[in-house]
C-alpha cells in the first residue's frame, strides 16, 4: 500500500502535548514511517530457513530503488542460485546457466514477487499493517545502546491472522508460476513473531527478525511450514540496482513486445489508460464508489477482479485514515473507540464528497520513466478546518480546564461535526500523478498523496 494521507495537524498537536521519555509504540512507528518514506534505495541482506515439506536454508541479497521501481532479488537456496529483476521495461530471470527475458504469465509472476518484496522492504511495519490495522500500537518498546527494539505483542488470534493472510498473498502469486496449486481457503495460521530493530538517530529500520508457521493444502494434501527470516538493511548506497546479464540468444528469442520500449502510438494508448486508472482510483478512495472504479477502470474484460481491487482500495483508504487519526491521539488516550473512529472517518468522507476533479491530460515521461497524469482538483483546506476545532480546545487544555480524556472526546466530536458542515472549495489546482504500467491494463499509482493532499490540503 502506497502512502495514504495522514492527519498531519492532529499528529503535531498530539505530539506537542505528549510526555517525554521512552517513545510509545505509536510514536516510534510513526517516526519510522516518516524516515522510511525518505529512503531512495535499499540493499537488504537476507538469511533464512524453512522446516516442513521442503526443508531449505537460504541467503541472498535484495535491492530496490523506490523512485524508478527497479527491483533485484538474488536467492541462494540449498546451493542453487536464482536471480530476478524488474524495472517496468524489462523483466529478467536467471536460474543456473539459463537466462532470459521472461514474458506472459511468467513475467506477471516475477513482477508480482519483486513488487511484493519491494513493499515489504520499504517499510516492514507498514507492510504487516495491511493485515492488522492497529499493528503500530502493538509493539513492546525496549532500548539497547543506540537502538530501539520493537517486539510485536499481538494476541494469538492476530498472529494467526497475519501469518495466514500473508501466506495467502504469497501463494496467490506463486500459484501463477507453478503447476502445483495451493488451496488458499485452507491456509491456517499457527504462530507469528516480529522483532524490528530501529536506529535511534535516523529512526530507520536496521534489522527485522521474523518467524512464522502455518499449514496449507497442496493438491489436497496437508503440509506444514515453519520458517525464520532475518533482513539487514543498508540505505541510499546504490548507484544502480543490479541488473543480471542476459545471454544474447535468450534475449533474441524473446518476442514479448511488452519488454520493449513502447511505440509512440502505444505510449499514447497506455497514457490514456493511466488517466482512466487514476480516475477510477479517485472514485474508490476519495468517493468510496467501487461501481465507478469498475466503470472507469481500463480493464473491462475482468470486472470481477477489478471490483475486488476497488473494494480493497476503498477499505484500505478508510482503515489507514482511522489508524493514522488514532495514532495521532494515542499518547493522550488509549480509549478511543471504533465508534468514534467511524464517526470521524465517515464525516471526513462527507467533506471529501463535495470536492471536484477533472483528468486534464496524461503522457509518458522519459525523465520519470512513468506515465504522468495531470489532475485538476478543487480541494479544501483541511488544516484550516481542523484548526477551527483544535485552537480553542488547546487553549482550554493548557488552562487546565480539560483532562486528556476530555480533550480527546471533545476533539473527536468537534472534528466530526465540522467535517459534516459545508467546506469551502479552494481555487482549482492541477497536480501531476505518477503511474506505472505493471502489465496489460494493469496500472499502479506510485504515491497516492500526489492527489490526496490536494483534495484535503494541509496548509
Amino acid at each position: 500500500m502506497k502512502k495514504i494521507m495522514n492527519t498531519g495537524l492532529a499528529l503535531s498537536f498530539a505530539l506537542l502535548l505528549s510526555a517525554c521519555g521512552m517513545p510509545s509504540s505509536e510514536e516510534l512507528t510513526g517516526d519510522v514511517k516518516e524516515a522510511q518514506e525518505k529512503v531512495k534505495n535499499v540493499q537488504v541482506k537476507v538469511t533464512g530457513k524453512e522446516e516442513g515439506s521442503s526443508d531449505y536454508k537460504a541467503n541472498g541479497v535484495q535491492e530496490f530503488d523506490f523512485k524508478s521501481k527497479a527491483g533485484y532479488i538474488n536467492t541462494r537456496m540449498n546451493g542453487e542460485e536464482l536471480k530476478m529483476y524488474h524495472d517496468g521495461d524489462e523483466t529478467l530471470a536467471v536460474a543456473g546457466e539459463e537466462s532470459t527475458k521472461v514474458q506472459g504469465e511468467e513475467k506477471k509472476y516475477v513482477t508480482a514477487l519483486i513488487n511484493n518484496a519491494m513493499e515489504l522492504q520499504q517499510n516492514p511495519i507498514r507492510y504487516y499493517q495491511k493485515y492488522d490495522k492497529n499493528l503500530p500500537n502493538e509493539f513492546d518498546v525496549t532500548e539497547k545502546d543506540k537502538e530501539y527494539v520493537l517486539t510485536f505483542n499481538g494476541d494469538k488470534d492476530k498472529k494467526q491472522k497475519i501469518v495466514a493472510d500473508d501466506a495467502k498473498a504469497y501463494y496467490k502469486i506463486t500459484n501463477q508460476g507453478s503447476d502445483t496449486a495451493v488451496d488458499l481457503d485452507q491456509i491456517k495460521g499457527k504462530d507469528f513473531s516480529l522483532v524490528v530493530t530501529i536506529d535511534k538517530e535516523t529512526k530507520q529500520v536496521k534489522k527485522v527478525e521474523k518467524k512464522q508457521s502455518y499449514s496449507v493444502k497442496v493438491d489436497g494434501k496437508a503440509e506444514n511450514s515453519k520458517s525464520k527470516q532475518t533482513y539487514t538493511y543498508t540505505y541510499n548506497q546504490l548507484d544502480n540496482v543490479t541488473k543480471p546479464k542476459v545471454e544474447a540468444k535468450a534475449a533474441a528469442a524473446s518476442t514479448d513486445s511488452s519488454t520493449e520500449t513502447p511505440s509512440k502510438e502505444k505510449q499514447a494508448a497506455y497514457a490514456k489508460e493511466a488517466g482512466q486508472y487514476v480516475a477510477a482510483l479517485i472514485q474508490a478512495t476519495v468517493y468510496q464508489n467501487t461501481d465507478q472504479f469498475v466503470a472507469k477502470h481500463p480493464n473491462q474484460q475482468d470486472k470481477k477482479q477489478v471490483k475486488e481491487k476497488g473494494e480493497f482500495q476503498k477499505s484500505s483508504f478508510v482503515e489507514f485514515f482511522e489508524t493514522n487519526f488514532k495514532g495521532a491521539l494515542s499518547s493522550l488516550s488509549s480509549n478511543i473507540t471504533d465508534e468514534q473512529l467511524n464517526e470521524v472517518s465517515s464525516a471526513f468522507l462527507k467533506a471529501l464528497s463535495s470536492i471536484k476533479y477533472t483528468i486534464k491530460d496524461a503522457a509518458y515521461s522519459d525523465e520519470d520513466d512513468a506515465y504522468v497524469v495531470q489532475v485538476e482538483i478543487q480541494g479544501f483546506n483541511d488544516a484550516s478546518v481542523l484548526a477551527e476545532v483544535m485552537t480553542p480546545l488547546g487553549e482550554k487544555y493548557r488552562a487546565g480546564e480539560l483532562s486528556n480524556e476530555q480533550l480527546v472526546n471533545e476533539l473527536i466530536d468537534g472534528v466530526a461535526k465540522r467535517y459534516r458542515e459545508p467546506v469551502e472549495l479552494l481555487p482549482a489546482k492541477t497536480v501531476p500523478v505518477h503511474v506505472v504500467r505493471n502489465g496489460e491494463k494493469d496500472y499502479e499509482v506510485l504515491m497516492q498523496d500526489e492527489y490526496l493532499l490536494t483534495f484535503a490540503q494541509q496548509s
